[in-house]
C-alpha cells in the first residue's frame, strides 16, 4: 500500500507540472503572424508622377556601347570576398539543417574494448577480456518539438538562400555602377581635355591681337589665369579616374593598378522600364522573401521553446556482450540485452524554460519589425528611382539643350572677339558656361544610368547572372559569326 501511495503521489506530481506546462503556454502572448506579414498593403499602382512615360523593356546592360560590362560583373561574381562569405554561410545553414533533421532519427553507435592484467614483479599476464557494446536510442516527437526544430532550419536554409542571391544582384549592380563611374570619370578627363585645347585656341587668338596692340595686357592675364585653373581641373580629374578604377578593382577582385583603358563611352538609355505593379515586388525581391522566412523560423522556433516545457519521451536499447577471448564477444549465448524507456518532466530549471519562451518571443516580434522594415524600404527605394527616373530624363533633355546653346556662343564669341566687338571676360564667361553645361549633361548621364541600375535591384529584376550569361553567349555567337 506504501508503494502504490508513492507511485500515486508521483503521478500526480506529473500531471499537475505538465498542467503548469500548458498553462505557462497557454498564457504566453498571441501572435497572429499571418496578419503581421500582411500588415502593409501595396498600393494597385506605383505612386511616382508621369508613369507613362516609362514602359518599355528594361535593358541598362544591353547596350553596344558596353560589351565588356558582362564579363566585368561575372568576374565579380567569381572573385569577391564578400560573396565568398555568403556562400559560405549558405554551407553552413545547410549543414545545420541536417543536424536538426537527424535529431528525428534513431541515433546508436558501437564500442569495443580490451583489458589484460599481470603481475610487475613476475610479468606475466594473470587474465585479459574483451567486451563490445552497442546502443540505440531515439526520441518520440509527440508534441511535434523537433518536427518544429527541422522546420525553423529549412526557414533558415530559405533565408540564407534568398540573402546569397540578393547578395549577387547587389554585386552586380554594384558592379555596373562602379564601371559607370569609371567611364563618366573617363569621358570628364577627355572633356577636359578638350576644354584645355579651346582654351589654347583662344590664348593663340589672345597673343595675336596683343601683338599686334589690339589689346591690353590684361586679356592675357585672364585667359592664363583661366588656362591654369583648366590644367588643375584637368589633374584632380585624372586623380578621380585612377581612384575609381582602384575602387571597380577591388570589387570584383583584382589588384588596384588603377590603370585605365582611355575607349570608353557611356551608353543612351533611349528608352526607361516596364515596372509591373508594386505587389510583384513582394515575391520577386530575395531579400523580402529572406526577411519572411526568417519571420517564420522565428515562430518555428517560438513553438520549440513552447514544446520543451512538455515531458519528452525516449526509447533506447544496448547489447553487451564480454569474454576472456575475443570470440566470446561475438558469441550469441554471451549477448545482453536491454530496452529502457525515459519519461521526463523539467519541474525545477531555475526558470530557464519559461524564459526561453520570452526570449522567442521577443525574437519573433523582431523579425516581424524587421519584416515590416524591409518592405517599406523597398518601396521606398522604388519609388524613388522611379520618380528619379522621370526628372533625371527631362534634365537630360534640357542640358542637351543648354550644350547646344552654349557651344554656338563660344563659337560667335570667338567671332566677335577676333573682330574686336566684344571683351575678353565675356569670352571667359562664354567658355566657361560652355564646359560647365557639358559636364553638367555627362552627370546627369551618369546619373540616370546609376538609377537605372538601382531601379533594376529595387524592383527585383532578374536573375542577374543568367542575364549576363545570355549576354556573353549572345556576343561570342555574333564574334563567331563574324569571323566566318
Amino acid at each position: 500500500m506504501a508503494r502504490a501511495s508513492f507511485y500515486g503521489s508521483k503521478y500526480k506530481l506529473f500531471c499537475a507540472t505538465a498542467l503548469a506546462g500548458l498553462l505557462v503556454v497557454g498564457c504566453a502572448p498571441q501572435y497572429n503572424v499571418d496578419e503581421q506579414l500582411n500588415m502593409v498593403a501595396a498600393p494597385a499602382l506605383w505612386q511616382s508622377p508621369n508613369m507613362e512615360k516609362v514602359r518599355s523593356e528594361l535593358r541598362w546592360l544591353d547596350n553596344d556601347n558596353i560589351q565588356d560590362l558582362p564579363e566585368i560583373v561575372m568576374q565579380a561574381l567569381e572573385n569577391n570576398p564578400d560573396l565568398r562569405v555568403s556562400a559560405n554561410r549558405l554551407r553552413t545553414a545547410m549543414a545545420q539543417q541536417q543536424i536538426a533533421s537527424g535529431s528525428r532519427n534513431i541515433t546508436g553507435n558501437i564500442s569495443a574494448s580490451a583489458s589484460r592484467n599481470g603481475d610487475f614483479q613476475s610479468g606475466t599476464s594473470d587474465n585479459q577480456g574483451f567486451s563490445l557494446r552497442g546502443s540505440l536510442s531515439w526520441e518520440a516527437d509527440i508534441w511535434g518539438r523537433l518536427a518544429s526544430d527541422n522546420a525553423a532550419a529549412q526557414q533558415n536554409v530559405l533565408a540564407v538562400k534568398n540573402d546569397l542571391e540578393f547578395a549577387r544582384m547587389s554585386l552586380a549592380t554594384r558592379t555596373a555602377q562602379r564601371w559607370f563611374d569609371v567611364t563618366e570619370s573617363v569621358m570628364q578627363n577627355e572633356l577636359l581635355e578638350l576644354n584645355l585645347e579651346k582654351l589654347l585656341q583662344a590664348q593663340d587668338l589672345v597673343q595675336s591681337r596683343y601683338s599686334r596692340g589690339l589689346v591690353d595686357v590684361l586679356d592675357v592675364l585672364q585667359l592664363n589665369t583661366n588656362l591654369a585653373t583648366a590644367r588643375s581641373n584637368l589633374a584632380n580629374q585624372r586623380q578621380t579616374v585612377t581612384q575609381r578604377m582602384r575602387l571597380l578593382e577591388t570589387l570584383i577582385g583584382s589588384y588596384p593598378s588603377g590603370i585605365v583603358e582611355r575607349d570608353a563611352n557611356l551608353p543612351d538609355l533611349d528608352g526607361t522600364i516596364s515596372m509591373g505593379i508594386p505587389a510583384d515586388m513582394l515575391a520577386a525581391r530575395p531579400d523580402i522573401s529572406a526577411a519572411k522566412s526568417r519571420v517564420l523560423e522565428a515562430k518555428y522556433d517560438l513553438n520549440v521553446a513552447k514544446k520543451a516545457l512538455y515531458p519528452s519521451l525516449s526509447i533506447s536499447g544496448s547489447t553487451t556482450a564480454s569474454g576472456d577471448d575475443l570470440a566470446d564477444i561475438v558469441d550469441i549465448d554471451r549477448l545482453l540485452w536491454s530496452v529502457v524507456g525515459n519519461l521526463v518532466q523539467p519541474i525545477l530549471d531555475g526558470g530557464r524554460r519559461r524564459q526561453q519562451v520570452v526570449i522567442n518571443e521577443v525574437n519573433l516580434d523582431s523579425s516581424l519589425a524587421s519584416y515590416l522594415r524591409v518592405i517599406l524600404n523597398a518601396y521606398e527605394e522604388a519609388e524613388n528611382a522611379l520618380t528619379a527616373e522621370v526628372t533625371l530624363a527631362e534634365q537630360e533633355q534640357y542640358l542637351s539643350i543648354a550644350v547646344e546653346t552654349a557651344l554656338d556662343s563660344e563659337e560667335k564669341a570667338l567671332e566677335q572677339y577676333a573682330k574686336g566687338l566684344t571683351d575678353i571676360l565675356s569670352l571667359i564667361n562664354v567658355q566657361r558656361s560652355r564646359i560647365s553645361s557639358q559636364q553638367s549633361l555627362l552627370r546627369v548621364k551618369h546619373r540616370r544610368l546609376l538609377n537605372r541600375a538601382d531601379l533594376h535591384l529595387a524592383l527585383g529584376g532578374q536573375n542577374i547572372e543568367n542575364y549576363i550569361n545570355q549576354m556573353a553567349d549572345a556576343a561570342q555567337a555574333a564574334g563567331n559569326q563574324e569571323s566566318l
